[in-house]
């Protein structure tokens, strides 16, 4: 994650988590997937069931 030890032990736990979901979605190849419009239409009869 590109932090020292030290680093990490002066964060708050949000800062800590916070610090971490965006080094996940920096390296998510997936992460700006969209849903097509199959899966939309999938989505919304299960919503509406």
């Amino acid at each position: 994650m590109g932090m020292t030890p030290a680093e990490t032990l002066a964060c708050s736990v949000f800062e800590y988590l916070a610090a971490l979901d965006g080094f996940i979605e920096a390296n998510d190849p997936d992460g700006d997937k969209k849903l097509n419009e199959s899966e939309k239409d999938d989505l919304w009869e299960w919503l509406n069931s």
